[in-house]
């Protein structure tokens, strides 16, 4: 009996040696020897290191970075937005911004909260004053400021704090309106002015988004021109007590950032997590909240910055980045997860890659950054099993394509032989 044992140990490890040994020829390739590349895969179910090809090693993550903001939303926020605080003290609504980055943004149409703004009292009293951060955050592009992925962070923002301008002839439109006597058409080299809310369309288009400069003066305005009532701004505290008013589907939200790799949402994910918490808005308190409570078993310590992976501060490791989606898998059903993930071949940044088999077989999200390519989530092999696994090339300077081409080569030699 034990020599059967013995012999059938031996069998499996052996076939284990050769699948393996599969993706380590893969990766020692010439093609990723002028780069540098993590590559990790895990049995979740076994509990088992399948493969780990400097998997401890750190690795900037790029949009990779969401999987952890991923995971800290669904574990603080229920299945709906919080949208603002209020109290309702005579003819005037008090409101305090919690971070929802959902109102008047065009892929959220949610009537309810614009209803509720217009319907109760006659003022709004806006309570300014518990964003506890900068707009931006360490190691963000600066020159980053006039492009749509990249907005300025708030309490309250509106429209994805984007202007939105359209042009028909030499007659523009703006959203909001409050923009639009500071809007010219003018062929200039950036879209706004940098220390002013000054915005430019070229006379060849005809609409462009550009992000404007959150002050306390044009939020009031903005609030104003939308509600259609006095709004006044102030410093003071939210009177207590106060309910919370909620807002869009939170896997709508989660799954519109990790399909369509929204930064302005995955930011303000973690400011919206933080208003569950004690103190001011701030997404460091987030981080270190799930860090400390959630995250303390961890191979290797993150250097968590951002919830977008905008920041070249980030280094995580695909070990790292296997644990989260480990627990992501453990605490939340498949069928919900796999919903809010791109889907190879059908749906968000994968949409166009992993077609070559009639049931999707890879969930996962990507990451991109100049000289960065990543992807990390769960695959499905033929003999049925969900693996979880992250891939991290940094230092790239090859065509991304070529990048994505390689590694899902990589992953077609997982799919068929694990």
């Amino acid at each position: 009996m034990k020599k059967a044992c013995s012999f059938i140990f031996i069998l499996i490890s052996h076939l284990l040696f050769a699948q393996t040994d599969l993706l380590q020829k893969h990766l020692d390739g010439d093609f990723y020897q002028t780069h540098f590349t993590g590559f990790y895969l895990y049995d979740p179910l076994e509990k088992k290191e399948i493969f780990n090809h400097n998997g401890n090693k750190y690795f900037t993550p790029a949009s990779n970075t969401k999987i952890f903001t991923l995971y800290a939303a669904m574990k603080t926020l229920s299945d709906s937005i919080p949208a603002f605080k209020y109290v309702l003290k005579g003819d005037e609504l008090h409101i305090e911004g919690t971070g929802d980055p959902t109102f008047m943004h065009p892929k959220f149409k949610n009537p309810k909260v614009l209803q509720f703004l217009k319907n109760n009292g006659t003022k709004i009293v806006f309570h300014w004053n518990n964003f506890d951060e900068e707009s931006f955050l360490p190691g963000w592009t600066w020159d980053d400021f006039r492009k749509n992925y990249s907005p300025e962070r708030s309490q309250f923002p509106i429209n994805e704090n984007l202007v939105t301008i359209t042009k028909n002839g030499n007659y523009l439109n703006t959203f909001p309106s409050i923009f639009k006597e500071k809007t010219a058409i003018k062929e200039v080299q950036e879209p706004r002015d940098f220390y002013e809310n000054q915005f430019y369309i070229g006379k060849k288009s005809s609409s462009v988004k550009v992000p404007f400069i959150v002050k306390e003066d044009v939020i009031r305005e903005a609030i104003t021109e939308i509600i259609g009532k006095p709004v006044e701004m102030t410093k003071a505290p939210l009177p207590l007590p106060a309910a919370v008013f909620y807002s869009a589907s939170s896997d709508k939200v989660y799954k519109e950032m990790m399909e369509e790799s929204d930064n302005f949402l995955a930011e303000h994910l973690l400011i919206l997590s933080s208003s569950t918490m004690n103190g001011k808005l701030s997404s460091a308190q987030t981080i270190k909240t799930i860090t400390s409570k959630y995250l303390t078993d961890l191979k290797q310590k993150p250097i968590w910055n951002d919830g977008s992976g905008l920041s070249r501060y980030n280094l995580f490791t695909p070990q790292n980045m296997v644990q989260v989606l480990e627990k992501l898998y453990t605490d939340f059903s498949e069928d919900r997860l796999f919903s809010i993930f791109p889907v190879g071949g059908k749906t968000g940044t994968i949409k166009n890659r992993y077609k070559d088999s009639l049931q999707p077989y890879v969930f996962a999200k990507t990451g991109t950054l100049s000289n960065t390519v990543t992807l990390s989530g769960y695959l499905k092999t033929k003999t049925g099993k969900t693996l979880i696994f992250s891939m991290m090339n940094n230092n790239v300077v090859k065509d991304p394509s070529w990048v994505r081409n390689e590694n899902e080569k990589l992953l077609r030699l997982v799919r068929d032989n694990f």
